[in-house]
């Protein structure tokens, strides 16, 4: 099996439906040929491959590939395990032929029990890795569908990726897992919270979804930053941060069932051009004490409470807000959060965060976000 000279990665392949863990994954069987040349069967197996115990797979790149029922062929029976150390690994999802066009694959955990992660990483080292394109659909039978309990998993990168339907959070990390992060991905549906990040380090956040989680849409750590990203109809906090030093800018904050934003930070956070809407207490709740925090251009609506005045000592910061401008979204149910053109929001001193962000589309999250001029963008 090659292995990385220079530049000289190799891809391999992972067919659920037509290959075979006997193969070589360099090749494909669509074309013919050798009978031991073909995609991989199960995802597992890419894993094991790349493992830091076969060789050196420095910046190889493993496609999953969409078949005719990714829920069946990509089931999981067990959860996946990887550990590989400074490989640069790529893990895509790919259309049917193996190019990675935006086709997203499902990965489905409804075999697995409930204590089961669908990927795991405990006791074991992931660094500098890639994910993109990917569905981790826990089926609400498995517990998370991403864990990470280990110390040593740095610099993860998650692209265009999902994480959904599990029985507590969707994505799950402790320790010091960190430098995590995330570009257009959502978060939703989970028992607990669409991601729950208890490490006290650096992890980002843009443009992504966290909608409809039974928790919070995210609990963040420490030094997050978090941008052009939308909570959404969670069933407690939009995002709750307990961290030090947080940045939220251009962000909308609606419909939650507690706070927009709950933050216990003991040192200051910074947020800039957030909205915060319908949620049901307040729109920004500080509570802790010897902390301070500074917002520039937010505007608060139609929340239980605008935003809290924080205990004596803390320092909660308000530059050029709005606290009852009327805010209306073009289409919020479905994902669309511009500000409709009559609101007072426009041209009222504070900026409109998402102006070129709601979707024009179904898959906010995992693609395409509206320009300024109403098209259609991916970053991809």
């Amino acid at each position: 099996m090659a292995e990385y000279n220079g530049d000289n990665v190799q891809v391999y392949y992972v067919d659920g439906e037509n290959g075979d863990d006997t193969y070589n994954g360099e090749a494909s069987v669509w074309a013919g040929g050798d009978s031991d040349v073909g995609p991989w069967q199960t995802i597992q197996k890419a894993f094991d491959e790349i493992d830091t115990t076969v060789g050196n797979h420095d910046g190889d790149d493993v496609r999953i590939m969409k078949t005719s029922d990714d829920a069946t062929y990509y089931g999981l029976t067990a959860e996946l395990s990887a550990d590989w150390t400074n490989k640069e690994i790529i893990i895509n999802g790919a259309n049917a032929s193996g190019v990675v066009d935006g086709t997203i694959v499902e990965i489905n955990g409804s075999a697995l029990g409930a204590t089961d992660s669908m990927m795991k990483c405990a006791n074991q080292t992931l660094d500098y890795s890639t994910f993109t394109h990917l569905k981790f659909n826990a089926a609400d039978t498995a517990e998370y569908c991403v864990e990470f309990t280990d110390s040593n998993s740095h610099q993860v990168n998650w692209v265009n990726c999902q994480f959904t339907s599990a029985t507590s959070h969707g994505y799950y990390t402790t320790n010091q897992a960190n430098y995590h992060s995330f570009i257009n991905c959502r978060f939703d549906n989970n028992g607990g919270s669409g991601l729950e990040q208890q490490s006290s380090s650096f992890s980002m956040y843009h443009k992504c979804l966290f909608d409809n989680n039974a928790g919070d849409g995210a609990r963040i750590g420490a030094f997050s930053r978090i941008s052009n990203c939308v909570f959404y109809n969670n069933g407690d906090d939009g995002l709750f941060s307990n961290t030090s030093g947080a940045l939220v800018c251009d962000c909308v904050f609606d419909n939650n069932g507690s706070d927009g934003v709950s933050t216990t930070g003991t040192s200051q956070g910074i947020y800039v051009n957030n909205l915060y809407t319908n949620n049901t207490v307040k729109g920004l709740n500080a509570t802790t004490t010897n902390s301070e925090h500074r917002q520039f251009h937010p505007a608060f609506y139609n929340n239980g409470g605008a935003y809290s005045t924080p205990a004596s000592n803390n320092h909660l910061s308000m530059y050029n807000y709005l606290t009852s401008a009327r805010v209306e979204y073009d289409d919020a149910s479905n994902f669309d959060f511009t500000p409709d053109s009559t609101s007072p929001i426009l041209g009222a001193g504070v900026p409109s965060p998402l102006k070129w962000f709601g979707s024009t589309s179904e898959d906010i999250g995992l693609g395409k976000f509206r320009a300024e001029g109403g098209e259609s963008i991916s970053i991809f």
